[in-house]
Order: C-alpha cells, then sequence, then structure tokens
C-alpha cells in the first residue's frame, strides 16, 4: 500500500544477506496485507477452543476487530532502520524498528485503545490495571472487564501468528514468538501447520503483498561504506528512503499461503 505521501507504509522488511552491511536485496512487506491477514485470524478465531474462555461473552467482539484493524497504524511514523556493529551484536547487523507505534494510536473506545497498548504485552501487571481502569467503564463495564484478557490473547496471538507465516514465507530462519504458545511447521512451501489450532476454518487462505528488488552496486557501496565509517546516520537514512520507494523500484507481487491446523 502506498499512502497519500506515495510512500509504501511498511509491515515488515527482510534483507539478504540477513547480516553484514553489503545488503544485496530487500523484501518490503505491506502493512495492509499484514492487518488485513491478522483481521482475517481474529475473525476467525474460535472463541470457545479454550475451557477458560468460555466464560467471556461476544459482547466486545466488534473492539477487537476495531482494534485488530488499528493496532499497528503508527507504523508508518515510527519505521525507521537500524545498524548494529559487531560488538554490540556479535555480527553486523541491519534491521529496522517501529518503536513505540503501540502508543501512538488512539480510539474513542479505551477499551480498543488498551487492547493496542498492550497487544505486545501480555504481563499480569499491564492486564490488571487495564481491567481495573475498564471497572470504572459508562457502557459494558463488567463484560469489558472480563474479557479484557482474552481479547488481548486473540489479538496477540493472531498478530504472532501472522508474523511467522511471513516469515515462513521469505526466509527459512524462523523466529521464536516471545509471547504466545505455540508451534508451527512449514509442510509445503505455501502451506503452514500451526499447533494448537484455534479457528473455525479448516485452511485459511492469507495473501501477503510485498516489494523485492536488488541493491544496485553503487548504492550498495555508499551503504555500506556510511555504515562501515561509523557513519550510520547516513547509512540507515538511505537504506529508509529506498525501502518507503519500493514501490519506484519493484512491482508489487502477491504471495498466497494458507494456515492450517497440524497433522
Amino acid at each position: 500500500m502506498v499512502n497519500a505521501m506515495g510512500i509504501v507504509e511498511v509491515g515488515r522488511v527482510f534483507f539478504q544477506p540477513e547480516s553484514g552491511s553489503d545488503i544485496k536485496k530487500v523484501i518490503v512487506l505491506t502493512l495492509e496485507s499484514h492487518v488485513g491477514n491478522v483481521v482475517t485470524l481474529v475473525k476467525n478465531f474460535k472463541r470457545d477452543f479454550y475451557p477458560a474462555f468460555k466464560q467471556s461473552e461476544k459482547s466486545t467482539r466488534e473492539h477487537l476487530i476495531r482494534a485488530a484493524e488499528k493496532h499497528d497504524a503508527a507504523k508508518p511514523e515510527t519505521f525507521r532502520v537500524t545498524y548494529r556493529s559487531y560488538k554490540e551484536n556479535g555480527r553486523k547487523s541491519l534491521g529496522y524498528s517501529f518503536a513505540g507505534h503501540r502508543f501512538r494510536v488512539s480510539d474513542p473506545d479505551r477499551y480498543v485503545e488498551l487492547l493496542i497498548r498492550l497487544h505486545h504485552e501480555f504481563s499480569v501487571e499491564g492486564i490488571v490495571k487495564a481491567q481495573a481502569e475498564l471497572k470504572t467503564e459508562k457502557e459494558l463495564a463488567d463484560a469489558k472487564f472480563k474479557n479484557f484478557p482474552f481479547d488481548l490473547y486473540i489479538l496477540e496471538m493472531c498478530d504472532q501468528i501472522e508474523a511467522e507465516l511471513e516469515t515462513y514465507a521469505f526466509t527459512d530462519d524462523v523466529q521464536p514468538r516471545v509471547f504466545m504458545d505455540f508451534h508451527s511447521r512449514k509442510r509445503e512451501d505455501s502451506v503452514i501447520e500451526v499447533s494448537p489450532y484455534p479457528f473455525h476454518s479448516e485452511g485459511i487462505p492469507l495473501s501477503l503483498a510485498y516489494y523485492e528488488f536488488d541493491v544496485c552496486e553503487e548504492h550498495r557501496r555508499q551503504i555500506s561504506k556510511a555504515l562501515e565509517e561509523d557513519d550510520r546516520g547516513k547509512g540507515v537514512d538511505f537504506l529508509r528512503e529506498m525501502i518507503a520507494n519500493a514501490h519506484s523500484k519493484a512491482e508489487r507481487q502477491q504471495k498466497e499461503m494458507i494456515l492450517c491446523k497440524a497433522q
């Protein structure tokens, strides 16, 4: 997706090679496809899959869906490219960050806002504080108090599963999920198994929109030189601009994936 400013709204970036300062290829996933896939998974989530969830209500389902639709809305404004040296990271590596994005999204409904604020923090302290605040709500106070941990879990689970599916689609180096307890496996190039599988549909088709481009020799030299000579700002800013303008370097592509229950 290209926004009103004519730049790509970034959801995920893969650099090739994955380490070092000499980047040969860049894959840019759009934020639009990530969010759309997370919403699809949230809508498919089987609320009574876990016994504890049976006590929750459907009264906040629309709030949860809106939180899924908005949870990464501040990523475009917080996106930046990072570089860590061998001394800092044990290897030279480029990366990227959306630090603080979950704190920059607002919503008229505090329940939706709190789901977004905590969607990378499934902690006892965070949930208890949110529930204490929701207890004072004028509408659906009891339902919001009771449902919040379950809705937050659903949002985080779907967000993490989608992120892992993206990693399978573009790299064999699957990163462990740090929040949710699930296991995944690539069955085929486009089929990913997940266990547990808390979804209604037997197989869920998900589409990844992305731009893929090679970095020309001249730009590779410029970026590598800036990073190696401790002018990181210049190097990462140059690369960030390239990523934000990926649509001018490559055609938008689609990759179809299927999420299914482990056999």
